[in-house]
Order: C-alpha cells, then sequence, then structure tokens
C-alpha cells in the first residue's frame, strides 16, 4: 500500500509540511510507503466530464490533469 500525503500549503516547507513528515515518518516505521505531494498554489481542478480520459489512446488520463502538468 502507498499513502499519498497532500500538502495544500502555500509553505511548501511550512508547518504543514512538518506534520505530514511526521506522519510519514510513523508510516514508514510500520512498514507503509507513502509519498508527500505538495498542490501548493497551483490551482486543483474538477472532473467536468469532458469524456477524454475514455477515448481510445488516452490511457484513461485526465485533459486537465495533463494541462496542469505543463504549466
Amino acid at each position: 500500500m502507498k499513502v499519498v500525503l497532500v500538502n495544500g500549503s502555500p509553505n511548501a516547507k511550512g508547518c504543514t509540511f512538518t506534520g505530514l513528515s511526521i506522519i510519514k515518518e510513523q508510516l514508514a516505521e510500520n512498514g507503509v510507503d507513502s509519498e508527500i505531494f505538495h498542490v501548493g498554489k497551483k490551482p486543483v481542478l474538477g472532473c467536468t466530464a469532458c469524456r477524454v480520459c475514455k477515448q481510445p489512446g488516452k490511457a484513461g488520463r485526465c485533459v486537465l490533469t495533463m494541462i496542469w502538468l505543463i504549466q
């Protein structure tokens, strides 16, 4: 199992990161792999039901996620 810890704070290494780091350490001690994902000031987009992800060759990938990663 892998746990994704989401840091939504605009301060990448602030108090939220410190708290998530403690959780990450505790998970590791119990044999659980984890990763801290920093969202910060980036826009978080929701599904618009455009269904592009369902098209052949898109492998279920969201077009909005792809646009967000390019920016």
